[in-house]
């Protein structure tokens, strides 16, 4: 029988095809910007967030900033997601995402889990 005797975490991400559907070239920021109650279902789902000063727009914002992804127009991107990043914007987003969604400029649905 083996063991495994080193570090083993339970950690994972998520990989999202996310499109543009917009005519121009969109960012995660826009992304982000456009889609606010992406937070706010985060914190009602996950509900030991609640009281943390960390889970907000403004600092999700802050997160899609550090970590920018570029969406060219009329165009879909893999992206990939995971609690494991250490982001806020990886641990909100590889769970909320999941169940797909649409807004203005943006549609987003799974693509597979990474783990």
């Amino acid at each position: 029988m083996k063991l495994k005797t080193d570090f083993v975490t339970n950690s994972s991400s998520t990989a999202f095809i996310i499109t543009n559907t917009s005519g121009i070239k969109k960012t995660l920021v826009d992304f982000v910007k456009e889609n606010p109650q992406l937070i706010e279902m985060f914190v009602k789902e996950y509900d030991w967030h609640k009281d943390d000063p960390n889970y907000t727009q403004k600092n999700l914002i802050k997160s899609a900033k550090e970590n920018n992804i570029n969406f060219k127009a009329n165009y879909s991107t893999y992206s990939i997601f995971g609690d494991e990043d250490g982001t806020l914007i990886g641990h909100v987003f590889d769970y909320i995402l999941r169940d797909g969604g649409s807004s203005k400029s943006f549609t987003w649905r799974f693509s597979e889990y990474l783990r």
